[in-house]
């Protein structure tokens, strides 16, 4: 990866980190159209950057970190965008737009880009082979809405902890703050993921409790430690399910 060139380098990401990279944007922006477009305008960054990249990490270049740092960078960038829009008279827009998009025609590698993305976009979030395809999608679809109703900071670290499979230290270097606030906003995001997931499917928390005995501390503090795992693997379990990638490729390893 670090001796390849650049366009063979994004191709091999392209096939390793799509499915991810798209998941990841979709948590973010829950627009299945939008987070299409992005997918690849970061997958266009990777190609203009990776060599200053790969160049800058002295041999220990992590490409999924790199990725989907880009990817919250290209997903903030669009939402400032957005925000200008009202400011900007159209013609003067369309006239930049129109410049822009000359001065890329040139841009050999977009069409790479392109092209091999094509090639493995999600064919349907969160399609899996053997579940019930009515019970899968009501699933998917308030894990969705869940994820959208976490306030912002917390879907972040939620994703990026679940969905990326980054550490902590790695989730703490990407967003400039220290583990321990990682730490934190990862068990808040959690929690309320739990609450919030309860309210939008109807059903109840798959980490409650049974009854505790009164007379047993140590029954108690037991009991507390194996409802936080559980939360732990309940949360995971669904995110995971809603942002499962087509048979084709092996995951985001």
């Amino acid at each position: 990866m670090d001796t390849i060139p650049a366009a063979q380098a994004v191709e091999t990401l392209i096939h390793e980190y799509y499915k991810l990279v798209f998941h990841t944007i979709y948590g973010l922006t829950n627009n299945w159209e939008e987070s299409q477009d992005l997918t690849q305008d970061t997958f266009h960054q990777a190609l203009k950057g990776i060599d200053a990249a790969r160049a800058s990490s002295g041999g220990h270049f992590h490409a999924k970190a790199w990725l989907l740092r880009i990817a919250l960078n290209t997903v903030r960038m669009q939402r400032r965008r957005r925000a200008l829009f009202s400011f900007i008279p159209f013609s003067s827009m369309h006239e930049k737009r129109q410049q822009q998009e000359g001065n890329e025609r040139n841009a050999s590698g977009d069409e790479m880009v392109q092209a091999q993305a094509a090639r493995v976009q999600p064919g349907g979030y969160g399609a899996v082979g053997n579940e019930d395809p009515a019970e899968f999608v009501a699933e998917q679809d308030a894990v969705q809405r869940t994820m959208a109703l976490l306030p912002e900071p917390l879907r972040i670290c939620l994703l990026f902890s679940i969905v990326g499979g980054l550490s902590t230290a790695e989730i703490a270097d990407m967003l400039d703050l220290k583990e321990a606030a990682v730490r934190q906003r990862l068990v808040r995001a959690r929690k309320q993921f739990q609450q919030l997931y309860s309210q939008q499917s109807g059903e109840e928390l798959a980490d409650a409790a049974p009854p505790l005995s009164t007379n047993s501390q140590v029954q108690q503090s037991d009991g507390q430690d194996r409802k936080q795992r559980n939360a732990h693997k309940d949360t995971h379990r669904r995110l995971s399910l809603a942002n499962q990638a087509p048979s084709i490729g092996s995951g985001y390893a």
